[in-house]
C-alpha cells in the first residue's frame, strides 16, 4: 500500500508540517540568532546585522594574503 494513501502517513506529515517548516533565509538569522524577541518593520528594514547576514560574527572574514619575502 502507497505511503500517500495511509491516512496515519498523511495524518503525520500535515501534523509535522504544522510544527516544523523551513525558514527563509533571509530571516534564518534573525529568527535563530538574535537576542530581541521582537522588532518594529523599520527596525527589521534597516537592520544592519541582518543585511549584512552576521558576516564576521561566527567567523572573522578572511586576512589579506601576506606578501611573499622578497
Amino acid at each position: 500500500m502507497p505511503q500517500s494513501r495511509n491516512p496515519f502517513m498523511r495524518l503525520w506529515r500535515w501534523v509535522k508540517d504544522q510544527i516544523v517548516q523551513d525558514v527563509p533565509k533571509d530571516s534564518a538569522l534573525c529568527e535563530f540568532d538574535c537576542r530581541k524577541e521582537q522588532c518594529t518593520m523599520g527596525e527589521w528594514e534597516t537592520c544592519e546585522r541582518r543585511l549584512d547576514k552576521g558576516a564576521g560574527e561566527l567567523m572573522p572574514p578572511g586576512r589579506p594574503a601576506r606578501k611573499a619575502a622578497s
